[in-house]
């Protein structure tokens, strides 16, 4: 009888290969289904992976990646120094001691940079290059290698920031004005420059 099992086992995973049809990869999300963040996550996963979300009572998963939707100023603070407040941190930082990577879907930080004390940008700019070396890193996403920057003045910490998320196609305004060092940054790199209307 056991055989029988295993014949049948093999002839629907043939089967399933010959049909095209793939198996779906888990997905931790590190964040409940109802979270803002979590809608736009899910639209950048890949179609073959499945998400599961994060559930204190429950730890039988073994994803394929695990990801944080955002990562707070405060929450990168404190993980850069290898403490946490809350069980959704704790989580991360466990997560990060036992030697799992945990990709980030949004960096808070990023949101100042146009209004943040250069000092103070530069400090998180910093925590992100520690937790990048605890295991944390941007989220990598397909279609992530395009992105369109929505600011007149186009400097060369936007090229730096955008080769640091994997971009190699920056879209920029049409009347955007770029920097002598953000275009030299961006060749480079190997980022392209396009410009685009509003």
């Amino acid at each position: 009888m056991a055989i029988d099992d295993l014949v049948q086992t093999i002839v629907q995973e043939v089967l399933k290969q010959l049909q095209g049809v793939t198996e779906s990869r888990q997905v931790l999300i590190l964040a409940r289904q109802d979270d803002l963040n979590v809608a736009t996550l899910l639209r950048h996963l890949d179609q073959n992976e499945k998400a599961i979300f994060w559930d204190p009572a429950e730890n039988s998963a073994t994803p394929a990646r695990i990801i944080l939707p955002l990562l707070s100023c405060s929450q990168m603070a404190d993980l850069a120094l290898g403490r946490t407040t809350g069980t959704l941190a704790k989580k991360t930082l466990e997560l990060l001691l036992a030697g799992k990577t945990i990709e980030v879907f949004e960096f808070e930080y990023l949101q100042y940079r146009d209004t943040a004390p250069e000092p103070l940008y530069q400090l998180y700019t910093s925590y992100e290059e520690t937790l990048r070396g605890f295991g944390l890193k941007r989220f990598a996403a397909k279609d992530q290698n395009i992105a369109r920057l929505d600011h007149q003045l186009v400097s060369e910490r936007d090229i730096i920031e955008a080769h640091q998320q994997g971009i190699s196609i920056l879209q920029v305004l049409a009347d955007a004005q770029l920097t002598p060092l953000a275009v030299d940054c961006a060749r480079e790199r190997g980022i392209q420059l396009r410009k685009t209307e509003r």
